[in-house]
């Protein structure tokens, strides 16, 4: 079984990714972002900021899902269903966010993009998942949240 979790950057993905992790023992939590700097240095560009490295980068992904199975996976990711068409990803939820709240979390991180991140999360609101809004929710309510959901 393989559950995505879905953000635009600055929902909450990451920051959960450890409590998440304690929650639903026995299962693989992998974190997209948790990848992105090694497959840069591979690939000698940064990969958020490469798009033509994205479709390697997302084989990439989808090759440490397959590692790890047979266990039941948690892939954290921002990337949608038409993005990893052809993965085995039986459950999608959303994180979001007040825009406000993601711009604030995103100031602090050197080199985001905070005005694309704002205008994934409106995209991806359009897919109509699940949702957990984290704008007011502690890390330890988000991971509870999203490991009920799974």
């Amino acid at each position: 079984m393989v559950a995505a979790v879905l953000g635009a950057p600055g929902s909450g993905k990451s920051a959960c990714r450890h409590v998440l992790a304690a929650l639903l023992e026995g299962h693989a939590v992998l974190d997209w972002d948790a990848l992105i700097d090694a497959a840069g240095e591979l690939a000698g560009t940064p990969i958020a900021f490469s798009p033509r490295t994205w479709p390697a980068y997302r084989s990439l992904v989808r090759a440490t899902v397959a590692a790890v199975e047979p266990l039941p996976v948690v892939l954290l990711t921002v990337c949608t269903p038409r993005e990893l068409e052809g993965s085995p990803i039986e459950n999608w939820v959303l994180l979001d966010c007040e825009d406000s709240v993601r711009r604030a979390r995103l100031l602090d991180r050197p080199g985001a993009e905070v005005e694309d991140a704002i205008k994934d999360a409106r995209e991806y609101r359009k897919l109509g998942f699940r949702t957990i809004d984290t704008t007011h929710k502690r890390v330890d309510e988000v991971a509870a949240a999203i490991a009920k959901l799974v």
